[in-house]
């Protein structure tokens, strides 16, 4: 009912303070606790609306307060929403299975955290919900205080991540790693750095895996030191003109995506003012067309293979958006890869989501432009990597490299143009901030002397503008940093036919 509280229950408290400040905005009381013993203890004399717990908490974990919380006769009517960042399979069903109303993933999407949590009490037994609070009365963080949250957070993660990086190569603690990277996962999302969120989350991933894959998890948390040291901006900003302009009004077909992409999804299409449509993979791509819809995002995973949406004879005659996994995306079948005007990959993020949206309605690639001519790469694949910034070029190269590419490297603008005429690489991967010549006018030099080769801009930029600026110099595809290596590999790998 309006005016009850919430009880919010995680063991980090920057996380406890962001959250609260988040739902005292939309209108509730809250009540914090650091630990699911200190919540049972308030539990005896305290009765909130609802409970927002984490599922990683020290001692007793979340879905084990849920269960104690289901069994006493004067505090399961009360329902428990589970804070997880999906790092096992199942974990989905393992909170439904304890008790839970519903769950939300980490990094937390503060834009729509009130939303979720109106429509959980909504379908509970009360219909009466709190008011968000006036844009006068809201409770704010100084702007201050808030950046000093944030330099902390990136120079306490460099410092943690790095030491884990050198842990590897002696004893090494997979369950404290695991809880260190757990907390990444909510306060990055929480501080607007939803990117770094993502990359945690993966890692938490890998650190539950038996045995853990040594190889993987240092290239992981090598991306996750370079995102700490350069993070992808924390910023409010609203969606770019440009981008509103395209989807605002459009209809878009979402076919088949889990819960909690789909609810992303759908936070980023109503700030861009587009609407969505519902289908699953089975259903006719018909449909979509009959309900006049503009585009269509469709999810990839081995077993939906056979899905009409997927299959050239019956698909929708729409620009497409594939999502998936890059293993699952690249072992689609040559034809059905080629429905798919973009594809959103692996630890995609909403902004990413909507400019990728965004280019597939608008076409902006030149129609038939010489470097798109077919070519029969026979041998290993010449790349060339042009980046100011070693420690990224490393990482690329070595990535590449594992894969059979043969590459070459350049650190600034000049020296990268210069190896484009002589070396004549298959593809190229242009840095944008480069010394002497930026990666647009290395492009533009590129193509204008027509080197037939594949063009990827590696950019920390997201504005829409800069690019759609690429893709009008003849750009084949982008990358924003951080940015996972294997990424890079695949969109590489699709570019070339291989």
């Amino acid at each position: 009912m309006a005016g009850e509280p919430i009880l919010i229950v995680d063991d980090t408290p920057v996380n406890l303070k962001l959250t609260r400040i988040l739902l005292v905005n939309e209108g509730y009381k809250v009540l914090t606790a650091a630990s699911a013993e200190e919540a049972l203890e308030l539990l005896r004399s305290y009765r909130p609306r609802l409970i927002l717990a984490d599922i990683q908490l020290p001692g007793m974990d979340g879905l084990e307060m849920t269960r104690l919380i289901k069994k006493d006769e004067r505090t399961r009517h009360i329902p428990v929403v589970a804070l997880t960042a999906f790092a096992m399979k199942g974990d989905e069903q393992k909170a439904i299975d304890a008790g839970c109303a519903g769950y939300i993933t980490k990094p937390i999407d503060t834009r729509s955290l009130g939303d979720r949590i109106r429509q959980l009490i909504i379908h509970s037994e009360e219909s009466e919900v709190p008011v968000p609070l006036p844009e006068s009365e809201r409770e704010r963080i100084p702007a201050a205080e808030m950046q000093a949250l944030r330099r902390r957070f990136l120079q306490e993660g460099q410092d943690r991540a790095r030491q884990l990086l050198l842990d590897l190569d002696g004893p090494f603690n997979a369950n404290e790693a695991a809880r260190i990277v757990h907390q990444w996962v909510g306060t990055s999302g929480l501080l607007g750095y939803t990117a770094l969120g993502r990359l945690a989350r993966e890692i938490e991933a890998q650190l539950q895996e038996r045995p853990v894959d040594t190889a993987q998890l240092r290239e992981s948390l090598t991306n996750l030191v370079l995102g700490f040291s350069s993070p992808r901006e924390a910023r409010d900003a609203a969606v770019p003109e440009a981008i509103v302009g395209t989807l605002s009004g459009k209809s878009v077909a979402i076919v088949g995506l889990p819960a909690h992409e789909t609810q992303r999804l759908c936070v980023a299409l109503e700030r861009a003012q587009a609407k969505a449509h519902f289908f699953e993979l089975a259903s006719s791509p018909e449909t979509a067309v009959q309900l006049g819809c503009d585009l269509v995002v469709a999810y990839v995973r081995p077993d939906t293979a056979d899905s009409p949406w997927l299959h050239p004879a019956s698909a929708a005659k729409l620009p497409t958006v594939f999502v998936g996994s890059r293993d699952d995306l690249l072992s689609l079948d040559p034809a059905a890869q080629g429905l798919a005007l973009e594809y959103l990959m692996d630890s995609w993020q909403p902004e990413e989501a909507l400019v990728r949206l965004s280019l597939a309605l608008t076409h902006v690639r030149p129609a038939a432009p010489l470097h798109q001519a077919a070519t029969v790469i026979t041998g290993r694949p010449r790349i060339l990597i042009a980046d100011d910034d070693a420690t990224a070029l490393a990482l690329v190269r070595m990535a590449l490299e594992n894969f059979g590419m043969d590459c070459f490297t350049a650190s600034d603008g000049p020296s990268a143009l210069e190896s484009a005429r002589t070396i004549k690489p298959h593809a190229a991967i242009l840095d944008v901030n480069m010394p002497g010549m930026d990666g647009y006018e290395v492009l533009a030099a590129i193509r204008a002397e027509a080197l037939n080769m594949r063009i990827v801009l590696l950019t920390a930029r997201q504005r829409e503008n800069d690019i759609l600026r690429g893709f009008t110099l003849g750009a084949d595809d982008y990358i924003v940093k951080p940015f996972s290596p294997m990424e890079l590999l695949a969109r590489l790998k699709r570019l070339l036919g291989r």
